[in-house]
């Protein structure tokens, strides 16, 4: 069974106050007089597929809006390898999404109670309802939406499965890969800075060797300066002791 729209409920979205629509078996159309709210409907799908909206949707003197929907098919449960990838509760028969705008300026969506992004939730609409208008067959220009029937008309779904868990699986590797390769880039990087401390550190011992070296130097200059000084006192002594003994013969 295709998934079909069960359950819409709206709440202070333009000029409703709040509705919920429960949608029998069966039907096909909405029809009614220009404003009688026909294109209300549509804007509250549209927001609920992850079209972009401001502040003044709101019904005026609200602060908030809701709309929600529950779609039921048995062919929901395909979505849930896409939203088990992005963190989402998956689908039994039943998906419930939710989309609130507020007046401060704040929206959030959350699909089967589980918050998400817009973009997420435009991916999860674009697979579940084809909007109509003025250009029709929207989807058919999406590359995406052509490799889809593609694929179904080659009965190509077990191949796609396995195509995408082994491309899962690459993309684990990569990602890991690229981990490694940064612990890596980080150790070289420290093993240079040890390197560039270390050889610091020998020109410093070789600065304070050299400093011994020449401290070592001027002892000695000072000791043979010493020596001289001395010897050069021995023989003033000499001398003066030769004059003494000459004076005496």
């Amino acid at each position: 069974m295709p998934a079909v729209l069960n359950l819409l409920r709206i709440k202070n979205l333009a000029l409703v106050d709040e509705l919920e629509w429960q949608i029998a078996p069966g039907f096909v159309a909405i029809t009614g007089e220009t404003g009688a709210g026909k294109s209300i409907i549509i804007g509250a799908l549209q927001l609920l597929l992850g079209e972009r909206a401001d502040k003044s949707l709101i019904r005026t003197g609200a602060d908030l809006c809701t709309v929600e929907a529950i779609f039921t098919g048995k062919e929901l449960q395909k979505l849930n390898t896409q939203l088990v990838e992005t963190g989402i509760e998956p689908c039994g028969d039943d998906l419930i999404l939710k989309r609130t705008l507020s007046a401060s300026g704040t929206n959030r969506q959350f699909i089967n109670g589980s918050p998400t992004t817009l973009s997420i939730l435009k991916n999860l609409g674009d697979e579940l309802v084809d909007l109509h208008g003025p250009h029709d067959h929207q989807s058919l220009l999406s590359p995406d939406k052509q490799l889809a029937l593609l694929d179904s008309f080659t009965h190509a779904g077990d191949q796609l499965e396995e195509y995408r868990k082994h491309y899962r699986q690459l993309q684990s590797l990569t990602a890991e890969h690229a981990t490694l390769n940064t612990a890596e880039t980080v150790r070289e990087q420290e093993l240079d800075l040890l390197r560039h401390q270390s050889r610091g550190q020998g020109r410093r011992g070789n600065r304070n060797a050299l400093q011994t070296g020449e401290q070592q130097q001027t002892l000695d200059r000072a000791g043979r300066r010493g020596g001289t000084a001395s010897l050069r006192l021995g023989r003033r002594g000499a001398f003066a002791a030769r004059g003494n003994a000459e004076a005496i013969a």
